[in-house]
């Protein structure tokens, strides 16, 4: 039994399969649904992406690092183009051959004689098979964090899983409840369609520009940098992007409660300026279409679009696989990526870094492929394996976030990569990197 399961063929489930293959590891991956691309498939049920939706990060960022994005994709491209990019990274990596689609997994639970022995994977048709372990890649953003406010409302409420065009708000008043980037794609929807755009928020935001000096902003952050120049760099550019939003009438946070992470976009900037969005604080009730807001404030509206985000979720696994307590927002793994007690189960791409996402998956699947390969030789891993029962490393560049403890999965993504590429010594040698 060599064979490794993987569980979602999207970004994350591709790039393990791509590192495994890499390696000479035999996987097999296994999506519950008819195509690749997990959320970049809008035709799923279950995806975030609306017809809006574009990637937050620059083409040459956010691509896989050995597979860059085409020349003639814009610098942001939408789902659509994405899509069709993870569709061409499996055919260049010959990566479709190895995926089982229209095939839900139903469970996954250690082998008869334990999880260093393999694990068995149950499919919703009830076949069971065993594996020499198994990749968790399904994602982050699959359960909508739903709010429930006091009263009786009678108007529609949505959480923006659910919202996919502009056609859904058009003619209405609109209230946008949160301050992430679905927040922000959805009010720029509303401020051009919609009868009123209320945006309510508990705390101050800010928005970064998707250009800076004629270049997309992201490719003027990338680079290694010394720890304490990294920090102050990234405080110096919150400070600027909070003053800049300050301008166009933004409620900014100040920052005694933490660094807040920015959106992506400059269309909100033009909105709350020209007076298209009104910006309310918290929401207290909701009774019957009447908005209660935390100042004493009322608005009525037909529609409520919660834009609150997601919460971890791997309800085929029991979490006490994953390191997970009951009363903890989420898995408790090593490097976000290791479950320090269970052998042979690993989680790639639940990681949240400040900025782009892609390489960083990539990057995890080539470190726990690095160590399935050295594990043949066990002196090769012993000093990896002591770690990951350790206390977690600094993984936020010592960068205190608002509210930090409620986004336990949220990295800074350079002291992340810098992490990883150290682990991955203890495993190749100071030699290669």
């Amino acid at each position: 039994m060599t064979t490794y399961a993987v569980i979602g063929a999207g970004v994350a489930g591709l790039a393990a399969a791509r590192a495994f293959l890499a390696r000479g590891l035999d996987v097999e991956v296994f999506e519950a649904a008819s195509g690749l691309g997990g959320i970049w498939d809008a035709r799923r049920a279950d995806s975030p992406v609306a017809r809006n939706t574009h990637v937050i990060a620059s083409k040459g960022v956010q691509a896989f690092p050995e597979f860059p994005m085409p020349q003639d994709y814009p610098d942001y491209p939408g789902h659509e183009l994405v899509l069709r990019y993870l569709h061409a990274y499996a055919e260049e990596f010959d990566l479709v051959s190895r995926i089982r689609f229209d095939t839900a997994v139903a469970r996954i639970e250690p082998a008869p004689d334990g999880p260093d022995a393999g694990w068995v994977v149950t499919l919703a048709d009830g076949t069971t098979r065993e594996f020499a372990g198994v990749v968790l890649a399904t994602g982050h953003d699959r359960s909508p964090r739903r709010v429930e406010f006091p009263g009786e409302a009678t108007i529609p409420v949505l959480h923006s899983i659910d919202y996919g065009h502009p056609e859904q708000v058009l003619g209405k008043r609109v209230l946008v409840v949160g301050a992430g980037q679905s927040a922000a794609d959805i009010l720029a929807d509303c401020a051009v369609n919609a009868a009123l755009t209320v945006h309510s928020s508990r705390r101050g935001f800010y928005c970064m520009p998707k250009y800076l000096l004629g270049r997309p902003t992201d490719t003027m952050l990338q680079g290694r940098m010394w720890r304490p120049l990294r920090r102050r760099a990234s405080l110096s550019l919150f400070s600027y992007l909070r003053n800049r939003s300050r301008t166009y009438g933004l409620p900014v946070p100040d920052f005694s409660g933490g660094v807040v992470i920015p959106m992506l976009g400059d269309q909100l900037h033009h909105h709350y300026s020209h007076g298209d969005i009104v910006a309310k604080p918290g929401v207290v009730s909701i009774h019957d279409d009447l908005v209660t807001f935390t100042d004493g404030s009322e608005e009525k509206v037909d529609l409520v679009v919660l834009a609150t985000g997601f919460v971890p979720d791997y309800p085929i696994v029991a979490r006490a696989h994953l390191n997970w307590p009951d009363d903890a927002p989420g898995p408790g793994l090593y490097l976000h990526l290791f479950p320090p007690n269970t052998p042979n189960l690993f989680v790639v791409g639940m990681a949240r870094p400040i900025g782009s996402h892609w390489d960083v998956y990539a990057a995890q699947a080539r470190l726990v492929a690095d160590y399935l390969v050295a594990r043949r030789e066990p002196a090769r891993v012993s000093a990896f394996e002591g770690a990951l029962t350790r206390p977690q490393p600094e993984l936020r560049a010592g960068i205190r976030l608002y509210h930090g403890d409620r986004y336990p999965l949220v990295v800074e993504k350079q002291e992340y990569l810098n992490q990883l590429r150290a682990h991955a010594k203890l495993l190749r040698g100071k030699d290669r990197s």
